[in-house]
């Protein structure tokens, strides 16, 4: 395996020598320690690293084709992640593979695999593979940008073809649009209609002759637009989904299975006013309404695979700490216990319990204070970020005593963190916060804080 990288990267290294080639490389590194744990404080501690270097050949100005791999992340010592003993190789993947054609400068056109993102990360936001075109035109005389693709999430071969998915399995259909209003102001919407086909098995992984269809909506209309000292990003997200149900050869009773249709809503609100040139703050605002159907919310933003940062280290959309479990995309303050009629069935089922958080940062441009001392620094940046989280929908909570009590105040986190700009561009940003744990947790009181400090270090090479 040695031999084999050591072979590649001088060929790399040969190539990028023509003119037609070229070559770079993302870099991030992270190290932190964490106590996440709801019911014992316990230090978990981390440290990994991750490699992106990419490959792009140019034939002409009309055809392009890029390769990008990802190595990591691999966590040190850790042997499923590749930083262990015996373990080399276990990290490098394809990241994107595509070929780019651009036929004028109004028209490009990806095949393969691509990444892909909506305006806020609330719909999708992956690397996926399939077919798109970005298309750019004038429209009363300001540019209107429009973008369709069609993308394969899930090949689930051809064991099950019916007139709702086709084939394919599960498939994307993506149509966004934006309109530039002038240089200061923006709209559009991005949208993604999911076709749904896969199989139900039961929990030893046996296939239940029952397969699972489905039409997934997502539209997300958006505004960006600066004023003056202030900026503003808002985008309001909908979503209906559609699962039903099938049995494909007639043999399984499928009329007891629950196939709820849900229909739901997120808001994202991003904001900006530069007080002077050193200090400006934020607000960020998140809303996602709750869903008493178990199977409801959670289907709605995660049946295919997103990502949302609300600014706070803890109190993310994606990766919490909270999660207790590292591969998860979303954070248990968007999911509760499914209790059911009977107390016993406690956490059977999670369900969906919506969020309410509104948070604020505080940023100071402190480069003028260490240029002197520190001239490899372009700029520093400080920041403090309060953010208080809260459930849409009371749910129920078990004290120690047995009862189980409505609760809504998950807590309120503290942040502070620096991004240090050294050389050209290689990022240093040390960072700790802390999360006081509410009445989600804590209504009998006595929990000690929720803790995370880490340092990350990150550039481009090119």
């Amino acid at each position: 395996m040695k031999k084999i990288v050591a072979f590649v990267v001088v060929l790399i290294m040969t190539i990028s020598l023509s003119a037609q080639f070229k070559t770079g490389m993302a870099f991030r590194t992270r190290a932190e320690m964490f106590c996440m744990n709801e019911e014992h404080q316990v230090w978990r501690r981390i440290a990994d690293l991750r490699f992106n270097p990419y490959l792009s050949y140019t034939q002409n100005d009309y055809l392009m084709a890029k390769l990008v791999f990802e190595i990591g992340d691999i966590g040190f010592g850790n042997a499923t992640q590749g930083g262990a003993i015996g373990t080399d190789g276990l990290n490098v993947e394809t990241k994107n593979l595509f070929l780019q054609l651009t036929p004028n400068k109004e028209n490009t056109i990806v095949l393969g695999l691509q990444p892909y993102k909506d305006f806020h990360s609330l719909l999708l936001d992956a690397d996926i593979a399939g077919l798109s075109w970005k298309n750019k035109f004038m429209l009363q005389g300001k540019e209107l940008t429009s973008f369709f693709a069609w993308f394969v999430s899930a090949d689930n071969d051809e064991q099950y073809v019916d007139n709702t998915t086709y084939s394919f399995g599960n498939t994307e259909i993506v149509a966004d649009f934006e309109y530039k209003i002038n240089d200061k102001m923006k709209i559009g919407v991005n949208n993604v209609a999911e076709f749904v086909r896969k199989d139900i098995k039961d929990n030893t992984g046996v296939s239940t002759g029952i397969h699972l269809t489905g039409l997934n909506l997502w539209s997300a209309p958006y505004f960006a637009g600066t004023f003056n000292k202030f900026y503003m990003e808002a985008v309001l997200g909908l979503n209906n989904i559609r699962p039903d149900y099938e049995s494909p050869e007639g043999t399984v009773n499928v009329d007891d299975l629950y196939s709820p249709e849900h229909s739901g809503i997120m808001l994202s609100l991003k904001t900006k006013y530069d007080v002077n040139e050193e200090v400006a703050t934020r607000f960020n605002f998140i809303f996602r309404d709750g869903d008493k159907e178990y199977l409801g919310g959670y289907t709605s933003y995660y049946g295919i695979k997103s990502y949302y940062n609300s600014g706070l280290e803890i109190l993310t959309e994606s990766g919490c700490g909270l999660d207790k479990l590292d591969e998860q995309v979303f954070s248990p303050i968007t999911s509760y216990p499914y209790y059911g009629k009977n107390p016993t069935d406690i956490n059977v089922i999670n369900g969906h319990a919506g969020i309410i958080l509104p948070a604020v940062f505080v940023d100071y441009n402190a480069t003028n204070l260490v240029k002197d001392n520190m001239s490899f620094i372009n700029n520093l940046k400080l920041t403090m970020g309060l953010g208080y989280a809260v459930t849409v929908m009371d749910i129920l909570r078990e004290g120690s005593d047995g009862i189980l009590r409505p609760e809504t105040w998950i807590g309120t986190e503290l942040d502070f963190k620096a991004e240090a700009k050294m050389y050209d561009e290689l990022y240093f940003t040390p960072y700790f916060a802390i999360l006081f744990p509410g009445e989600w947790y804590d209504y009998e009181g006595g929990h000690k804080p929720f803790t995370k400090v880490g340092i990350s270090l990150k550039t481009n090479l090119k």
